[in-house]
């Protein structure tokens, strides 16, 4: 019977020292295995909040450009509408108080410029579409010019004067248009990137 003891102690005292060991080494993988993951979760998570101040710094500057291209394009049309006005004659209009045509010219190349300056942070569409707004307001801008160059002395001229004077009031209603259109197209873009 002392032998069966000596045995069963003898295989008791090594259960228990591989049973210690067992949690001994279990504690320390875990631990070693605790501490990797949470290193990993501390880089993901610095990456994470970089990639949020990245992308929020960019929408706050894609809406600053935004801003001020609208903010061009709105001046340039007050100035549209101060040199034709709706529903007024041409005699009106030709001798009303109006802004100069130089004045146009700087608020067409501010947005010029601005849009130029855009290039690098919004979307080539969005670039194309201010683009073709640009041209719309060089179109008027030229087509103003011409009403005013025209000579007002004669019936012909008189007649001539008026159609330019129409054309014009036609490339202003059309710029007007289209800036409504690039509008919508960039809030449904900022809505998008929201």
């Amino acid at each position: 019977m002392e032998v069966v003891t000596e045995i069963l102690e003898s295989n008791l005292v090594s259960a228990i020292i591989a049973l210690i060991g067992v949690i001994i080494s279990l504690k320390w993988s875990t631990g070693e295995t605790t501490k990797r993951m949470e290193q990993a979760l501390k880089v993901y998570e610095s990456e994470l909040n970089r990639k949020v101040y990245v992308s929020s710094k960019r929408a706050d500057m894609e809406f600053e450009v935004f801003q001020n291209l609208s903010k061009n394009c709105g001046e340039i049309l007050q100035l549209m509408q101060r040199l034709y006005p709706d529903k007024l004659s041409t005699f009106q209009i030709n001798y009303a108080e109006k802004p100069d045509l130089n004045e146009l010219a700087l608020k067409i190349r501010d947005l010029e410029i601005g849009i130029n300056n855009s290039r690098a942070f919004i979307s080539s569409e969005i670039i194309s579409l201010y683009s073709e707004l640009l041209k719309n307001a060089e179109t008027f801008f030229v087509d103003a010019d011409k009403h005013n160059l025209c000579w007002d002395d004669s019936k012909e001229d008189h007649i001539k004067k008026t159609e330019l004077r129409d054309v014009a009031y036609q490339s202003r209603k059309s710029f007007e248009q289209n800036w409504i259109n690039v509008s919508e197209k960039v809030k449904k873009y900022l809505r998008g990137a929201e």
